[in-house]
C-alpha cells in the first residue's frame, strides 16, 4: 500500500513520534510510506529509513494554506496514493480537499481492486467548532481511547461502525525497566513531561511539589517540554510562579528533549495533571515501560490506561491538594510500588507494544482500500422505482464487494425491502415542501460516507443531495437541472430509448456494458396469503382465468385514462366468456369504481383502494393478465412475470414500456401523439380511439 500521512510538523510530540514510527513500520513491511509536514527534528529519522518526505507549510492556521491544494493533489497523483491519513485538523482540511479532487479522477478499474481512502485519527478531545468536523470525515476514524470514540460519536455524529479503537504504542525494548525501590529516594525526582500550555496542569504540579518539599527537602522537579510557537509567555508565567514560591533551586526546566528513555531512569514519579480529558497519554505508558510510578488526573484516556492503585494513581483534576497528598504518600512509603510497576510493565507489553499498534493501523488501511460504498438515488413514481432495479442489479454484478445503498421515498420503499442486491435503504424525509428534508437527508448520507453516487433521478434535488453529501464521484445525465454539480456527467442520448436502456447509457460511464433488462420484484409471502384469502372470499376458482383491470393512471394524467363505459363493456364481455375481472386503483378512484360496480352485469371483484403496495403486487402476481394504461401496475406486472397489456395514447411506449416477452401494448397514434399533456381537449382523444373489441381480441390472444 502507498500510505501518505499528513501532519503539521515533525518535532517532539506523541503525534509526531507515532507518525515516524508508523512510517518506519510500513517501510520495513513492504509498504510505501510518504509524509507531508513542515519538517522538524524527527525528519532525519524518516530519511534514515528512506521514507519520502514532502516539506510544505501545512502547519499554518490561515487561508493561505489553501494555496497548497494544487501541490498536494499533484503529490497524490504522482505517488498514486492508496491511503491519506490525516493526524491534525488544519492538515486534514487541506488533505481532504486534495483527496476529493484526486479521487474524482480515479478510474473504475482501480476502484475494483483498490479504493483510495481518507483516514483520520482523533488525537484530541476536540471542541465542536466547525473546523473540528473535518476529523469526522474519515472513511474510518481511528480513536486512541474509548472516551474519544464516545466523543466522536456523540459530538460529531460519527457512526460507531466507522470507528476503530487503536491506542498509541511504545517500543518497549527502548526502556530499561528499573524497580521503584532501586531508585534514589533521598533525592527523588518528580517530572511532568508535556507541552507547556495551561491545560497540561503545570500550575497544579508546581503547587503540589511545594508541599512535597516539606517532607523531601532534597527533591527535584523537572519540567520537560517546550511551549508552542507564540506561546512563550506561558513559560515566563511559570518561572514567575516558581520564583514567588521560592522554588528556583528545586525546579529545573529541561525544555524539549529527545532522550526520554534515558531521563526516565532518573525519574521517581511522572506526574500528568491535565486539566482537560486527554485522548490517551503516551508519556504514561513510556513511564510504565520504564518502571516509573505514574500519577495522573482522573480524566479521559488516562482512566483507561491507569488502574488506580494497581498500575498507577489517579487524582481529581485541578486539585493541587489531592495531588500533593498522593505524591507525599509515595515519597514516604514505596511499599507495593514494585509490584505495581511490574503489573504496569506487563500491561504495556500486552496492550501497547508498538508493533501491535502499528499492525492494527495497517489492518485498518487494508480494510479501507477494500471498502467501496455506492449511493443510488431514485425517487419518483412507483413505476420509475421498479425500472431502476435492473440498474441496481448491474451495479451489484459490477461491484460485488461494494456496499450498495439506495436513497428513495417511503412511498416506494416497500418494493426494495427484500431486494437481494441492496445493503442499505435510506428514506428521504417526507415533508410538505420537498426541499425541507434536504439537510436531514444529507446528514444521514454522510454517516455512511459514500464514495460514488449514481443519480437515476436527474432532478435538482438529487443533484444537491449528491454534491453536499461530499461524495467523491457523482454520476448522472447532463441536463439543465444543476448538472454542473456532477463531476462524472454523461450526455443524454439523442434517440428515444426505453427507460432501462436509458439507464444503461448512464451506467456505461461506470464500465457496465450490458444490462439484464428484465424487471424483478419480490412478492411478500404474507401479502400473497392475504390476497389468496381475499380471492377465495369472492369465489374464485383456481381454474378460472382472472384479469386485473387498472381503471386509471395517476390523478394528474386524465389524458391516459380509458373511458369507464368501455371498461364496463369489456368486463361484461369477459364475464360472458367465464373470465373473472378484478378492478384496481387508488382511493381517489373509488367513485369510478362505484360506477363500474353499479353498471356492470357481470360484477367484477372490487379491489380499488383496498390494497397496499405489497398486496397490489401479490394480487397482480395471482392474475392471468393485467390491463392498464401507462402507469405503475404495468411495471409491476412485468416484474412479477404476469402478462400485461398496456394502453398508450399521449405517451410514447418506446420510452416507457418495460422489457419482457409477456409485455404487450396498443398505441393509438394521432397527428399530435405523443403530446405528454396531462389533459386532452380534443374529442375523441387518442385513448378513446382504442375500441373494446380490439382490446378483447388482444386479451384472448394473450390468454391463448
Amino acid at each position: 500500500m502507498r500510505v501518505l500521512q499528513i501532519l503539521p510538523e515533525l518535532n517532539l510530540g506523541g503525534v509526531e513520534k507515532g507518525t515516524v514510527e508508523l512510517a518506519k513500520h510500513l517501510a520495513l513491511n513492504g509498504h510505501y510510506p510518504i509524509v507531508i509536514s513542515n519538517g522538524g527534528k524527527l525528519e532525519r529519522e524518516l530519511q534514515e529509513f528512506g521514507v519520502k518526505h514532502y516539506k510544505l507549510p501545512v502547519d499554518k492556521k490561515s487561508l493561505s494554506t489553501l494555496f497548497l491544494l494544487p501541490k498536494i493533489v499533484k503529490i497524490l497523483k504522482k505517488e498514486q496514493v492508496d491511503i491519506i491519513h490525516a493526524r491534525s485538523r488544519v492538515p486534514a482540511i487541506i488533505g481532504y480537499l486534495a483527496f476529493k479532487q484526486y479521487f474524482a479522477e480515479v478510474s473504475i478499474a482501480r476502484l475494483l481492486t483498490h479504493v483510495p481512502s481518507f483516514i483520520t485519527t482523533a488525537h484530541g478531545y476536540y471542541s465542536t467548532h466547525v473546523l473540528s468536523r473535518i476529523m469526522a470525515k474519515g472513511k474510518i476514524v481511528i480513536s486512541p481511547s474509548k472516551v474519544i470514540a464516545k466523543h466522536m460519536v456523540e459530538s460529531f455524529n460519527v457512526p460507531l461502525d466507522r470507528i476503530r479503537l487503536i491506542p498509541r504504542g511504545v517500543n518497549v525494548s527502548d526502556y530499561d525497566f528499573i524497580l521503584p525501590t532501586d531508585k534514589d529516594w533521598q533525592h527523588p525526582v518528580f517530572a511532568i513531561i508535556a507541552r507547556l500550555t495551561p491545560i497540561k496542569g503545570h500550575v497544579e504540579f508546581i503547587k503540589a511539589f511545594r508541599e512535597v518539599l516539606h517532607y523531601k527537602p532534597f527533591a527535584k522537579a523537572w519540567i520537560i517540554g517546550a511551549p508552542s510557537p507564540g506561546k512563550e509567555g506561558y513559560l515566563k508565567e511559570l518561572e514567575l510562579l516558581i520564583k514567588r514560591f521560592g522554588l528556583k533551586n528545586a525546579v529545573d526546566f529541561l525544555g524539549r528533549r529527545y532522550d526520554i528513555p534515558a531521563l526516565l531512569k532518573k525519574v521517581n514519579v511522572v506526574v500528568q495533571p491535565s486539566r482537560i480529558p486527554e485522548s490517551f497519554g503516551r508519556v504514561i505508558i513510556e513511564a510504565q515501560a520504564a518502571g516509573t510510578i505514574v500519577v495522573a488526573s482522573s480524566l479521559g484516556g488516562y482512566k483507561e490506561i491507569i488502574e488506580d492503585n494497581k498500575t498507577g494513581f489517579l487524582v481529581p483534576a485541578q486539585d493541587a491538594k489531592s495531588l500533593a497528598k498522593c505524591l507525599i504518600k509515595i515519597a514516604k512509603s514505596r511499599n507495593g510500588c514494585d509490584e505495581m510497576a511490574k503489573v504496569a510493565r506487563e500491561k504495556v507489553e500486552n496492550n501497547y507494544s508498538l508493533d501491535k499498534v502499528n499492525r492494527g493501523i495497517v489492518d485498518v488501511y487494508a480494510e479501507a482500500i477494500k471498502s467501496l460504498t455506492i449511493l443510488i438515488i431514485k425517487f419518483g413514481a412507483l413505476g420509475d422505482a421498479i425500472l431502476s432495479i435492473p440498474s441496481i442489479k448491474a451495479l451489484r454484478k459490477k461491484f460485488p464487494n461494494a456496499k450498495l445503498c439506495l436513497l428513495t421515498t417511503s412511498a416506494v420503499a416497500d418494493i426494495f425491502k427484500d431486494c437481494p442486491y441492496m445493503d442499505k435503504l435510506l428514506i428521504y424525509p417526507s415533508t410538505y415542501f420537498k426541499y425541507c428534508g434536504l439537510f436531514r437527508c444529507i446528514k444521514n448520507i454522510r454517516k455512511i460516507n459514500p464514495d460514488i453516487s449514481v443519480d437515476l433521478q436527474h432532478n435538482k434535488l438529487s443533484r444537491l443531495i449528491a454534491f453536499f453529501s461530499g461524495i467523491y464521484q457523482r454520476y448522472g445525465f447532463s441536463n439543465s437541472k444543476l448538472s454542473f454539480l456532477l463531476n462524472k456527467a454523461q450526455r443524454l442520448p439523442k434517440m428515444p430509448l426505453l427507460p432501462v436502456e436509458h439507464q444503461e447509457h448512464l451506467l456505461s460511464k461506470l464500465g457496465i456494458r450490458e444490462l439484464d433488462k428484465e424487471l424483478e420484484l419480490w412478492v411478500d409471502k404474507d401479502a400473497l396469503g392475504n390476497i389468496d384469502n381475499f380471492l377465495q372470499a369472492h369465489w374464485i376458482s383456481k381454474k378460472q382465468p382472472l384479469v386485473a383491470i387498472n381503471i386509471a393512471a395517476s390523478s394528474r394524467w386524465s389524458s391516459k385514462r380509458w373511458s369507464l363505459g368501455k371498461v364496463i363493456a369489456l368486463i361484461d364481455e369477459l364475464g360472458s366468456r367465464n373470465i373473472r375481472s378484478v378492478i384496481t386503483g387508488s382511493t381517489s378512484d373509488r367513485e369510478a369504481a362505484l360506477q363500474i360496480m353499479k353498471n356492470c352485469k357481470n360484477k367484477p371483484i372490487d379491489a380499488v383502494g383496498k390494497t397496499e403496495l405489497l398486496s397490489l403486487i401479490a394480487l397482480i402476481k395471482r392474475c392471468n393478465l393485467l390491463l392498464t394504461p401507462d402507469s405503475a401496475p404495468l411495471h409491476i406486472a412485468a416484474a412479477v412475470k404476469t402478462p400485461v397489456l398496456g394502453l398508450f395514447g399521449p405517451t410514447d411506449p418506446r420510452k416507457h414500456l418495460p422489457s419482457g416477452e409477456e409485455v404487450h401494448f396498443i398505441w393509438k397514434k394521432d397527428f399530435c401523439t405523443p403530446c405528454y399533456k396531462s389533459k386532452c381537449h380534443r374529442n375523441p382523444t387518442c385513448m378513446q380511439s382504442i375500441t373494446v373489441q380490439e382490446v378483447m381480441d388482444r386479451i384472448l390472444k394473450i390468454l391463448g
